[in-house]
């Protein structure tokens, strides 16, 4: 598991996550905690996936100093 990417279960091939066009339904802003499922590239069987998201913030006194942080 990573922030940009899964891994078939099957092949083990790395199914990147950042297509939104292809993957439309799968990536969510708030993640909908519903399974949702895709066929893998490499070996076309099905990949069942749960989103999480995880979001964070900065805070500065100026816009430059929140950036940097």
């Amino acid at each position: 598991m990573s922030d940009d990417s899964v891994t078939c279960p099957h092949c083990q091939h790395r199914i990147r996550m950042t297509d939104g066009e292809r993957l439309q339904g799968h990536v969510t802003y708030w993640g909908q905690g519903k399974i949702t499922s895709l066929d893998c590239p490499q070996c076309e069987r099905e990949v069942f996936l749960q989103e999480y998201v995880k979001r964070w913030w900065t805070a500065g006194r100026t816009p430059q100093e929140a950036c940097e942080l």
